[in-house]
């Protein structure tokens, strides 16, 4: 009778992202003074979670532009705007100064708009 192989994808995952938020508070503790090296750790948890298939948290995946994948980090490379607009809806949009790219997160209402 062969041997059952241990179940070790939930370990992997948990391992994978254990490392991954342990990189990206590294990356947020040491981009004032070195901005490659964060930018390189924020590649690292990317690659961390893709090779196990896990999801990066909001919390964390709003902190890296979506077109140059480089840190984003509070009032030094990043500018965040609230835009409130009827037709459009609001939403607060943040733009990398790096690659000037725009990423709007809407704002869902807490009103119903069909009350009347």
């Amino acid at each position: 009778m062969p041997k059952r192989k241990k179940n070790t994808k939930h370990i992997i995952k948990k391992i994978a992202k254990s490392r991954m938020l342990y990189l990206f508070q590294k990356a947020h503790e040491i981009f004032p003074e070195n901005k490659t090296l964060a930018d390189r750790y924020v590649f690292l948890a990317r690659r961390y979670a893709q090779r196990a298939k896990i999801s990066i948290p909001f919390e964390w995946k709003k902190r890296i532009c979506h077109k140059c994948k480089k840190f984003l980090y509070p009032g030094i490379n990043y500018r965040v705007r609230m835009h409130s607009q009827k037709k459009r809806g609001s939403h607060v949009s943040i733009t990398c100064l790096n690659c000037t790219n725009i990423t709007r997160y809407y704002i869902k209402s807490k009103f119903n708009k069909n009350k009347a």
